[in-house]
């Protein structure tokens, strides 16, 4: 038998498993789309929610935290869809929705496979971060979307060698950067790409290349000129991250057994196999599959080594890495299209592979259920603790303080400051009277506002009093209120009575958000 009729009759014996996977692939997504609308519309915002709703309601080119675009992303998403919690994370859960036709769109260009195509989609949402982070509404949902459509630019520069997709490229990076700094690394794995690959080579003589990295500047300089006009805040806050607290093994586990767990062990295994599979210093052929290899690998090599060496010496968060995973998840189906074709260990690990969705559904399943019940009493290592029970607590906060009367509620950090705002009446006004460049945004309430008693509200043993004291003559317990979920208790609060300022209520503006104990500003 000749080598073309061998290839010829491995297609065919293909098309049938093609198509199965084609089809569990297309339900796979709708049927996951469905479920996260679903938990949308039943879960609370969460507390970075609730603030990035509030600077929607007050749009700027910056913010101390993040660039603006999750503003913006709610701000058109309740505009359209009102102001429910489907309303604030719908317009995210569409664009994030629509990623796995664009997921396999890249993995179809790179590799001319529908198999392939069909196998980085059922990838994509087995990852937990993929089916419970689209849920909710946060800079990387904007951050993944337009670092997906970067890379789907890179794949046509690499399949056409047409410098418009550089034009396209640098305007998804603009995009990137007005969402998340980790967009740096987009371009960074863009210029190991045009390095590693001999395909996209040529571009490193090209002047196409830093029009793109222009135009992307352009739009990320409103932002840049927003920081310059406040002592650079947000470069501050997040360029602090990068200092370190010294070796930190556990931190380098954690950040490891996350990443794992994150995209799914079952998805992971494979992925891990494509990487040590890449070769870097044989030739390979343009247009071939092993530079398409390189080529992805290249776009996930500047983040996930950085933050490797980041987590030698602090914590990183599982979701910083989110934009990695759809090139992941293409690399993982090319391996386990490649694998299910063989023979002995790796067949077995691919197979495997197919049963990620499933499992991974599962456990979002059992997660909605413990968010919104608490049927399993993990006390502090329930990681959906923090999701129920705000509502509720506004409207007994919201009593308290009308039958004191008190005008205003003071709260501890910008968390509950920012859930109470959206939760509570508007009559009352709340506010977090520390790190006040948080909320630049809307104007500050006067200081007369505090002329009358009010209220304050922290988490029972934060020792709020003391920081009350530091402003209010009169300062005494009001007593405690529950956050409760189905019922259960969740946290307690303690409240207080503050009467009398003999100080500026609210700190400076700084643009370290940290004053000293004179309360002026830090360096």
């Amino acid at each position: 038998m000749t080598e073309a009729s061998i290839v010829a009759e491995a297609r065919l014996r293909t098309r049938p498993q093609a198509g199965r996977l084609i089809a569990a692939a297309a339900g796979g997504s709708l049927l996951l789309l469905a479920l996260q609308v679903f938990g949308a519309s039943r879960l609370e915002l969460t507390f970075d929610e609730a603030y990035y709703t509030l600077w929607s309601r007050s749009l700027a080119p910056g913010y101390l935290d993040h660039p603006p675009m999750v503003a913006l992303f709610i701000r058109a998403s309740t505009a359209v869809f009102g102001g429910s919690e489907l309303g604030v994370r719908a317009l995210s859960l569409a664009c994030v929705g629509a990623l796995p036709a664009l997921v396999a769109l890249i993995a179809r260009r790179l590799f001319q496979s529908a198999e392939t195509a069909a196998l980085a989609v059922l990838i994509w949402i087995a990852a937990p971060l993929v089916i419970a982070g689209a849920v909710f509404v946060t800079p990387d949902a904007p951050l993944v979307v337009f670092w997906t459509l970067g890379l789907a630019a890179l794949v046509e520069l690499w399949r056409t060698a047409k410098a418009r997709w550089l034009i396209a490229m640098g305007v998804a990076l603009g995009l990137m950067l007005l969402s998340k700094f980790t967009a740096a690394f987009f371009a960074a794995g863009v210029g190991l790409a045009f390095v590693t690959t001999p395909s996209l080579q040529r571009w490193l003589r090209s002047p196409a290349p830093w029009a793109a990295l222009a135009l992307a500047a352009a739009i990320f300089s409103p932002f840049v000129a927003w920081n310059a006009e406040h002592g650079w805040a947000t470069f501050m806050k997040q360029g602090g991250r990068t200092a370190g607290n010294g070796f930190a093994p556990f931190d380098l586990v954690e950040f490891i057994v996350a990443q794992i767990l994150l995209m799914n062990p079952l998805a992971f295994a494979p992925f891990a196999a494509a990487v040590a599979g890449v070769s870097w210093r044989k030739p390979v052929a343009p247009g071939s599959a092993e530079e398409a290899r390189r080529l992805l690998v290249s776009t996930i090599a500047p983040a996930a080594i950085y933050f490797l060496i980041h987590a030698l010496h602090d914590r990183v968060q599982g979701n910083w890495l989110a934009p990695l995973f759809p090139a992941s998840a293409v690399l993982a189906a090319d391996w386990v299209a490649r694998a299910l074709q063989s023979h002995g260990f790796p067949r077995v690990v691919a197979r495997a592979a197919l049963w990620a969705p499933p499992l991974a559904l599962v456990i979002m399943l059992l997660g909605f259920v413990q968010a919104t019940t608490g049927f399993l009493p993990l006390g502090a290592a329930d990681p959906t603790a923090r999701l129920e029970g705000f509502r509720d607590l506004a409207r007994e906060v919201d009593a308290r303080a009308k039958a004191e009367g008190a005008p205003y509620l003071l709260t501890q950090g910008y968390a509950l400051a920012s859930l109470m705002n959206v939760y509570g009446d508007p009559s009352i006004t709340v506010v977090q009277p520390e790190q006040r460049i948080r909320w630049i945004f809307s104007a500050s309430p006067p200081e007369s506002l505090f002329q009358a008693p009010g209220l304050a509200i922290a988490e029972a043993g934060r020792r709020f009093d003391l920081v009350l004291k530091m402003r209010f003559r009169e300062v005494e317990p009001a007593g405690t209120v529950e956050r409760r979920r189905a019922g259960r208790p969740v946290e307690t609060y303690e409240l207080y009575r503050v009467a009398a300022p003999y100080a500026p209520v609210l700190d400076p503006p700084c643009p370290s958000a940290e004053v000293d104990l004179e309360r002026k500003c830090r360096p």
